[in-house]
């Protein structure tokens, strides 16, 4: 091999480095090994899905490929090299007039242990007959280009793992990791540009009936279409997120409260038309959702205050009744100071009473705020049973027995997690000292 052969070999690594396709990988090929065997015809080839051979790459527009020979170095991963097509028996069928010399070479392009395409070489431009030594050199340029495509293959995956770690699998939206990403960058670019941005959270009414009248798959058939309904109702630069079960969030940027607000109007009105051939006939196949919404720099600071009190609207649509939208509303400070839910660790008795009986069993309160709790607990409750919490005070009476307060209230919404059971429950009436 030659100094200016080793040069061009370099040049031609440094070059499939740098390409951006495997359309890309497969022309600098043709144009290196034109370069480097002084060859004024090649060409790569290799199958469609449909199992064709089709020319993928040119470095003369009229080189072609036959079937028969591309097909056998791809079957068998063996290049080959004829020095005269005239008196080679395996071509005696080649129709050589098409090429100004009769010596070519067929080489496979390896990648993930398997060929996947013919690096096809003719027509030197000393019209001399390809060697051993050319047969070498388009093998090792081939083997670039093979390594080149493993390294396409491997970031490809990448690009895969990575938009699957962000994607719900059932409805194709962005998930909880992907909401945490965007909210970041979003509220991030609001500050820069001193622009608003809004909040919607957005939570399906009775799913778990739905789920136990209808079945899961009606179920995921519903989630399904409350995600494209919500995805025609948004603009291009808004993001619908499934955030977890049966609850949706929406983020909307360069977007001011009161237009947030007719957008979740509009996404509720559009929940009300889902029809699911399951469902229809059906009494209880009613479909409502609510909504809270909540804006940036209007209500809230930062990320954690955004989704905080976007939540917080949610919570307060159930309560109030369902199939609703509403806006959270700072009335005063005192107003502030109730309705912030706080995160907390507190071990609880929740009691109640069902289809099943009577049960009690020791729960965890994970937040609490003036009108309601979320708590994690093992057993199946139905939405809007009347539930107690019996929490244990850290006052004593005067006898030294320890004190409890009872909250009464009903569950309205529950969600099944890696972590188990979760429960939104409204009180029955606010707690009045609250902070």
């Amino acid at each position: 091999m030659t100094n200016e052969q080793v040069t061009r070999l370099r040049t031609l690594l440094h070059d499939l480095e740098t390409v951006d396709s495997v359309d890309g990988v497969f022309q600098r090929l043709v144009e290196g090994a034109a370069e480097l065997l002084s060859a004024e015809k090649v060409s790569v080839v290799a199958r469609t899905e449909t199992g064709l051979l089709q020319v993928c790459a040119l470095h003369w527009p009229t080189v072609e490929s036959t079937e028969g020979i591309a097909g056998q170095v791809l079957a068998t991963g063996d290049p080959i090299l004829v020095t005269d097509i005239s008196k080679d028996p395996r071509l005696l069928s080649f129709r050589a007039a098409r090429y100004a010399s009769s010596s070519f070479m067929s080489i496979p392009v390896v990648s993930a242990g398997k060929p996947v395409a013919v690096l096809n070489v003719t027509d030197s431009r000393t019209r001399a007959p390809f060697t051993q030594a050319d047969l070498e050199l388009a093998g090792l340029t081939a083997q670039l280009a093979g390594m080149s495509l493993e390294r396409h293959r491997f970031l490809a995956n990448i690009d895969q793992l990575q938009k699957e770690s962000v994607t719900d699998a059932l409805t194709g939206l962005g998930n909880r990791r992907h909401f945490e990403q965007r909210m970041i960058s979003e509220l991030g670019r609001a500050r820069r540009f001193s622009q608003p941005m809004s909040l919607i959270m957005l939570d399906i009414d009775d799913f778990k009936v739905w789920n136990d009248t209808f079945g899961h798959p009606a179920g995921d058939a519903a989630l399904k279409a409350l995600s494209s309904a919500m995805l025609v109702n948004v603009r291009a630069i808004d993001d619908v997120i499934r955030y977890g079960g049966e609850e949706f969030a929406v983020i909307l940027p360069q977007t001011p409260i009161d237009l947030a607000t007719v957008v979740a109007e509009r996404i509720r009105a559009a929940a009300n038309r889902i029809e699911l051939e399951m469902t229809a006939g059906s009494d209880q196949g009613q479909f409502s959702v609510s909504i809270g919404v909540a804006a940036y720099p209007r209500d809230s600071r930062d990320e954690e205050e955004l989704l905080n009190h976007a939540d917080i609207a949610l919570y307060m649509a159930k309560a109030d009744g369902k199939d609703r939208v509403v806006v959270f509303e700072h009335l005063d400070e005192d107003d502030r100071r109730i309705h912030r839910r706080i995160p907390i660790r507190l071990s609880t008795v929740l009691s109640g009473e069902d289809t099943s009986g009577t049960f009690e069993e020791q729960t965890m309160i994970r937040n609490i705020s003036s009108g309601g709790a979320l708590l994690s607990y093992r057993r199946d409750i139905v939405l809007n049973t009347p539930l107690q919490l019996e929490i244990q005070s850290p006052f004593v009476s005067l006898e030294g027995a320890p004190l409890f307060l009872e909250i009464d209230g009903s569950l309205v919404r529950e969600e099944r997690t890696e972590e188990g059971l979760f429960g939104a429950i409204a009180f029955n009436r606010e707690l009045t000292r609250f902070s």
